[in-house]
């Protein structure tokens, strides 16, 4: 499985294309087809799957029981807002535009690696959420077990 790291700061123009760094792009698998599905994330922002992960997160969805209100509350706001977006040879991705504004992001955006995905931030937004996370950084990293690399 390929990991995206790092934090990159890069224009959206106005037809909502942006420049996917090529560092975060060498990390798709040939299988995804430059291929990744965009739907509203976690905290504010938007989580961007490459198309074989999406796949595997989609399989789990199919199992969620879908009698229950609160599944289908969740499955109708990430899928009626989701996008499938194809890496045009430049490395750019057009992102719908509703998605964009539904998490602030306008003429800049904060692009970051997690691991088997990738993350769409407004500046400001990616600079409050940072600053909660550095007080609780230290005490989060004390409750988890990484033996001896840290």
């Amino acid at each position: 499985m390929s990991q995206f790291l790092g934090e990159f700061e890069v224009p959206v123009d106005d037809k909502g294309r942006v420049f996917i760094p090529a560092e975060l792009r060498r990390k798709l698998l040939p299988e995804d087809g430059d291929t990744m599905i965009v739907v509203r994330g976690l905290d504010g922002c938007l989580t961007a799957h490459p198309q074989g992960v999406w796949g595997g997160i989609a399989q789990r969805m199919m199992q969620m029981p879908q009698t229950e209100q609160r599944v289908r509350l969740y499955y109708r706001g990430m899928l009626s807002q989701a996008s499938e977006v194809k890496l045009d040879r430049q490395g750019r991705a057009t992102l719908n535009r509703k998605l964009l504004e539904r998490v602030g992001i306008s003429d800049r955006m904060i692009i970051i690696g997690a691991l088997d995905k990738l993350e769409f931030w407004d500046p400001d937004t990616w600079n409050t959420y940072m600053k909660q996370a550095e007080q609780t950084l230290e005490e989060v990293a004390e409750t988890l077990d990484f033996g001896n690399s840290g």
